[in-house]
């Protein structure tokens, strides 16, 4: 019968232990492939994309997955027999070595024994230590799914983070052609003496302050194109689709997240290490009672050409060492893994309601600075350019609207990376596409 500490996860692992070879040579569907088949050369990638090149191609996912293999090897081993113990021994020959006379000259009164001695763990250490061992490699395949989804959450996030980059980017270098429209209109002015000279110090001013910002927002979007490529072990900057920044998030209903949330990694992962704290207590508890060595052999007695049977057993006595500190930490770790277990649910459930609540904040915002402030911004922002140009306005409105529109703009790219970023943590909270339920999911390519 199961132990009522192994859990499905591990029986799992004890159905599946013959295909651990095959599993070590291909940790699992499609995940060895190489990053360079996953999209057809120069193609942009999407968020799918990306987030398959990390469960492809990720170093962490790989090592996490290989450890969990390696768990596999290690149950199967512990689930052996120890090997039996051939001896032999040769008594009473060459009593004349050291000098003397001696009854037992040479070989011809010798007594040869060969036996073989076998090991029995008795307390059932073998199936409890075995059923450890399953539930250490469950506890692995666990933390490999955990692995995964927090790389892929960090990967959705630089995704969004990137799109944003390039979109305040792109925006930057409009800026700096716009301030150097102005300060070509105010050059204008100072030349047909409508402006003074001050006028155009500052227009080449605020044109250099520009040109500044935007390369700059172009060095950070080359940078986050580096990091985004990073987490599939790239070294070349990752080229992503446009992202819609300003649409609306789609965000599932609160009874579903509070549903899926239940089969989260992180709770597997403490479900699992609840399960291998419990079977580590059993083997504990198991490797308190000795182990009985039984021995059978033949000796041969040489002066006469007899032979007869000889057996033995040992045992140690138990007077020193039960195990006695084994079994109380492994009692201390099984309290501590039940105790992270309980609380791991509450706090996954408390933040996919926090994350959904962040996302329709967010979301608001997004909505309300796209549909109404930027409208409005870029209205006042065109205004101001024509009325200096026909001397309606002064250089400073000019600039402060010009200042305005390009804040706004810069607010709302910032509201829709977070609404994106938030929906994102959602769905990953959730495990909804295109967040991948498990590592060996299987994915169309």
């Amino acid at each position: 019968m199961p132990s009522p500490y192994l859990g499905g996860a591990a029986i799992a692992v004890l159905a599946n232990l013959t295909a651990v070879p095959a599993v070590a040579q291909e940790v699992c569907s499609g995940a060895t492939e190489q990053i360079g088949n996953l999209l057809p050369a120069n193609e942009p990638y999407s968020l799918p994309a990306v987030l398959e090149a990390v469960r492809a191609a990720s170093p962490e996912v790989q090592s996490a997955a290989l450890e969990a293999v390696a768990q596999g090897h290690e149950a199967q081993q512990a689930g052996l027999w120890t090997n039996p113990v051939l001896s032999v021994e040769a008594e009473n020959f060459a009593g004349d070595a050291f000098g003397g006379a001696s009854p037992l000259p040479g070989y011809d009164f010798a007594e040869t024994t060969v036996s073989i001695g076998q090991t029995f763990r008795l307390g059932g250490k073998r199936r409890a230590e075995r059923r450890a061992a399953l539930a250490r490699a469950a506890l692995a395949e666990a933390d490999r799914d955990a692995t995964l989804r927090a790389l892929e959450r960090e990967a959705a996030s630089v995704f969004y983070e990137l799109a944003a980059a390039e979109q305040a980017a792109a925006l930057a270098e409009e800026a700096a052609v716009l301030s150097g429209q102005l300060a070509d209109a105010v050059g204008a002015r100072v030349e047909a003496g409508k402006s003074p000279g001050t006028a155009l110090d500052r227009a080449v001013a605020a044109r250099a302050d520009a040109d500044a910002a935007a390369a700059a927002a172009r060095a950070q979007a080359e940078a986050l194109a580096f990091a985004l490529s990073s987490f599939w072990g790239g070294s070349e900057p990752a080229a992503i689709q446009t992202a819609d920044l300003l649409a609306p998030i789609t965000l599932p209903s609160p009874s579903l997240v509070a549903e899926r949330v239940r089969d989260h990694p992180e709770l597997r992962f403490a479900e699992a290490d609840r399960e291998a704290r419990f079977t580590e207590r059993r083997a504990a508890r198991a490797n308190a009672y000795p182990d009985l060595t039984a021995t059978l052999g033949v000796r041969r007695f040489e002066g006469d050409g007899t032979e007869a049977l000889v057996a033995g057993v040992s045992v140690p006595l138990p007077l020193f060492d039960r195990n006695q500190g084994n079994r109380r930490a492994a009692a201390a770790r099984a309290r501590g893994a039940d105790y992270r277990a309980g609380t791991t649910a509450a706090r996954l459930m408390g933040q996919a309601q926090r994350a959904l609540v962040t996302a329709r904040t967010t979301d608001r915002r997004r909505a309300a600075l796209a549909d109404e402030a930027l409208p409005a911004a870029r209205a006042a922002a065109d205004a101001a350019r024509t009325g200096y140009r026909a001397g309606k306005f002064d250089l400073t409105t000019a600039l402060d609207a010009q200042a305005t529109f390009i804040g706004v703009q810069r607010a709302v790219i910032a509201a829709g990376f977070a609404a994106r970023d938030a929906e994102a943590d959602v769905s990953a909270l959730a495990g909804l596409p295109p967040f991948s339920p498990t590592f060996c999911q299987e994915t169309d390519r």
